[in-house]
């Protein structure tokens, strides 16, 4: 199953994924879709020490342009960002059910 999630900067200069707090199967398949701004992926390997992260994203530019992430990882909460962005709270979970 392709579950979607947008990448964000809104008309306040938020940046965001939306949502940011994801229900997952074992297979799904996350697809990253920039809507406005740039932004990036990053499953970082400090916060997510039970599995092998996927590399970052490239940083997206263009609307439409995707990203996709093959959850085949064990049941659990996993931690992404947007590396430009973290710190301004561009940040998010998925959980493995």
């Amino acid at each position: 199953t392709g579950i979607k999630v947008e990448l964000i900067t809104d008309e306040k200069g938020i940046n965001r994924f939306d949502p940011n707090d994801i229900t997952a199967d074992d297979g799904d398949v996350l697809r990253f879709t920039l809507v406005v701004g740039v932004h990036n992926v990053h499953f970082v390997a400090d916060s997510n020490k039970s599995i092998t992260t996927p590399p970052p994203s490239e940083l997206l530019q263009l609307p439409g342009q995707t990203h996709d992430v093959l959850l085949d990882w064990p049941k659990g909460r996993y931690y992404f960002q947007c590396d430009p962005h973290a710190l301004l709270g561009m940040v998010g979970h998925v959980t493995l059910k």
